[in-house]
């Protein structure tokens, strides 16, 4: 025999699997942590998309807001109003208030009949088929006279608008109390 053989050594049998098993219970502890961080970004972005929806039914039916706000402030707009019955693509102040009911869902009415103005801002694109930088539906609102202010004698309007974002369940409404 050579002297520059090696000599194996042989592992107490006790010994021999410890190293697998725990390179096996590291690899599973592993596996469950990708899982369930895979499983918290879906969520995430879930959550994410939800909100930018959200935001997007905001901004619509704040710009509705705002229109109808600038368009009372126009000269000769300023009305008590008339009795509204339709929905109608100019602006029009009405002296019927919504439906109670009605304000909380998206087909506003009142008297019975469905009620609205809509205004469509420069560049929105309308789609009911959806889309990143699409909208479900044109934002609409409604001009309400309320009758003159007690303290100051001016006009008072509530002005409700409701927008869309790029869904049918991504619904906005808001509200303002307007004195001219």
């Amino acid at each position: 025999m050579n002297n520059n053989s090696r000599r194996l050594t042989k592992l107490p049998a006790a010994d021999s699997g410890f190293v697998l098993f725990g390179a096996l219970m590291m690899l599973i502890l592993l596996t469950m942590l990708g899982l369930t961080m895979a499983n918290s970004f879906g969520l995430q972005e879930f959550i994410a998309g939800n909100q930018r929806e959200k935001t997007k039914a905001f901004e619509a039916a704040d710009a509705a807001l705002n229109y109808a706000e600038w368009w009372l402030n126009q000269p000769g707009n300023a009305i008590m109003g008339a009795n509204c019955s339709g929905v109608v693509n100019a602006p029009i102040v009405c002296s019927n208030a919504l439906d109670a009911a009605s304000v909380a869902t998206v087909n506003w009415t009142a008297g019975g009949n469905a009620v609205g103005s809509t205004y469509t801002p420069t560049n929105m694109t309308i789609s009911t088929t959806g889309g990143i930088g699409s909208y479900y539906a044109v934002p609409k609102y409604y001009i309400y006279y309320l009758g003159a202010s007690p303290n100051t004698g001016n006009y008072m309007y509530q002005i409700t608008a409701l927008g869309y974002g790029g869904n049918a369940n991504a619904v906005a409404v808001v509200q303002s109390i307007f004195q001219f």
